[in-house]
């Protein structure tokens, strides 16, 4: 009789754990992406509070989301199909992997500690946020899509094929739903919902994805 549905999983999984402890690249990769979701979750959450408290009017405020896709999509394909492959001969693969959490964090660090205003801390502005958040979906939807393909070019057949399953499946998937549920854990038992206070965990996600 062909093998059930609880089989086909029961099998995927020996499968995966066994690809994944033969290529350690792959574990690599699948923490990589955690921490970066991680950080692109945080990031998601203080842009849409910010857009929410200076673009009160519905309608204004879906027009300036559009157009913030709109500017993101269209650099990420300039770089994707024109830079990247044409500085892709002297820049190295390792390189952007280090460039890319580098920039973040120093990003994360002007939204966490802004400029004073008086003695107090000022809340990051709408462009300080929306331009951290745009850099990092860029990052998203150019450089590391490329990556991300680099990484499995090497590999046999069943490690490219079952750890770029795994990997989609759970790797951003599961980054993107975790890292909204402790996000939400710790705001509600803490009590913080000021954006400065969110900015904070946008530095700590990018140390994570850093390091």
């Amino acid at each position: 009789s062909p093998p059930s549905k609880h089989d086909k999983e029961e099998s995927l999984i020996v499968k995966a754990k066994d690809v994944f402890t033969r290529v350690p690249t792959l574990w690599a990769l699948f923490c990589e992406i955690l921490a970066c979701q991680g950080l692109s979750t945080v990031l998601n959450v203080c842009c849409v509070t910010k857009v929410a408290e200076v673009i009160p009017d519905d309608a204004e405020r879906a027009d300036w989301m559009g157009k913030f896709f709109a500017f993101t999509n269209v650099v990420s394909s300039v770089l994707q199909f024109g830079v990247l492959p044409a500085t892709s001969s002297f820049l190295e693969p390792s390189t952007l992997w280090k460039i890319m959490p580098l920039i973040m964090m120093t990003m994360s660090c002007v939204l966490a500690f802004p400029k004073r205003v008086g003695k107090e801390l000022a809340d990051p502005t709408l462009n300080m946020v929306g331009a951290a958040y745009a850099v990092m979906k860029i990052l998203e939807f150019s450089v590391r899509r490329m990556l991300d393909e680099m990484v499995y070019v090497p590999l046999d057949y069943e490690s490219r094929f079952v750890g770029k399953e795994v990997i989609s499946v759970l790797g951003y998937r599961f980054g993107k739903s975790a890292s909204s549920l402790v996000l939400s854990a710790i705001t509600h038992t803490l009590g913080i919902g000021g954006l400065r206070e969110l900015s904070y965990f946008t530095t700590a996600a990018a140390a994570l994805w850093l390091g």
